[in-house]
């Protein structure tokens, strides 16, 4: 019998074990704020003995030096699943380059198998779509890839998902990954169901709004050498959540004795049994909330008060 696509996008969501939530390896190196390299592997070791297995990168952060700091701690540990990226870098005047061409997706990933310390990437994301390479040519160098064993799979990243069927002709697609939080447009709430139906899981990125859902932490400015404080809404963070939402999400924590964060977490995991959030914590604190999200079994009636009052928050 052939199964259903939503039960094909939950079997490719096992890749993130059973917790169901990946480590975003981003912040490890930098881009939140300094934080020292022996606690980022100290946060890598610790995230692995919890039981999470999915940890995400890619060659844009920290130049490369996100994907080496990956493979000094877990190099080719058969436990450990890795999800990396192609065709998004940076040049010398600090601008964003799209380069998807076949020869570039063929450097990329075998500069990353280097640096990773591994023989196959488990999960290889185009990091965002290249309008200069047409999507079948794209699909058909990672499906040679696939071929030669150097890639298990293949997903999408800040992608429209009317992009997945066509690609999905010449390589099958396993995931994508999208923004998803609480203060996400509600009309994109239903993307991980979309994405569900065509067999691929979610793969949620910024599943903390960045950290604005994240309280105290979320109370403070960032610093200077913290990217988010590029961001507008974090020149008065304390004011970019609504109070309602604030409260009904701190409230909701408390009853059932975890943190806002916890619940937070839980709430995009609710989206959908195809959903993984990839959170980036940069202590083994925040370990702890993330452990505690996905042990939360949080009620039906919590997830639509939270669902209601963000609806009636959201400004377009």
């Amino acid at each position: 019998m052939i199964a259903a696509p939503q039960d094909l996008a939950c079997e490719k969501a096992t890749v993130a074990g059973p917790l169901r939530i990946g480590i975003g390896c981003m912040a490890l190196t930098g881009l939140y704020g300094s934080i020292s390299a022996s606690d980022a592997r100290n946060v890598l070791d610790v995230a692995a003995d919890l039981g999470f297995r999915l940890f995400d990168t890619a060659p844009l952060y920290a130049n490369g030096n996100n994907e080496e700091l990956i493979g000094e701690v877990f190099g080719s540990r058969a436990s450990i699943s890795v999800s990396t990226k192609f065709g998004l870098s940076e040049n010398n005047d600090n601008k964003l380059v799209r380069d998807s061409r076949p020869s570039s997706i063929r450097a990329s990933v075998e500069a990353s198998l280097g640096r990773l310390r591994r023989e196959r990437i488990d999960l290889l994301i185009q990091h965002r779509p290249d309008p200069g390479v047409d999507d079948q040519e794209v699909a058909g160098a990672v499906q040679n890839l696939i071929d030669e064993g150097k890639v298990a799979s293949f997903g999408l990243s800040g992608t429209l998902i009317n992009r997945i069927k066509p690609m999905a002709a010449q390589c099958t697609i396993a995931a994508v990954q999208n923004e998803l939080s609480i203060l996400s447009d509600p009309d994109f709430w239903s993307a991980p169901n979309e994405v569900g139906e065509m067999g691929s899981f979610f793969m949620a990125y910024a599943p903390i709004a960045r950290g604005l859902l994240s309280w105290p932490t979320a109370r403070a400015a960032p610093t200077a050498d913290d990217f988010r404080a590029q961001i507008k809404a974090f020149e008065n963070p304390e004011r970019s959540v609504p109070k309602k939402l604030h409260g009904c999400i701190q409230e909701i924590a408390s009853s059932y004795g975890v943190s806002a964060t916890a619940v937070t977490l839980s709430w995009v995991r609710s989206r959908g049994s195809n959903v993984v959030p990839i959170p980036g914590p940069r202590n083994t604190n925040h370990l702890a909330d993330l452990l505690d999200a996905a042990n939360l079994e949080i009620q039906a009636s919590d997830i639509s008060m939270i669902d209601e009052i963000a609806k009636s928050c959201f400004v377009r």
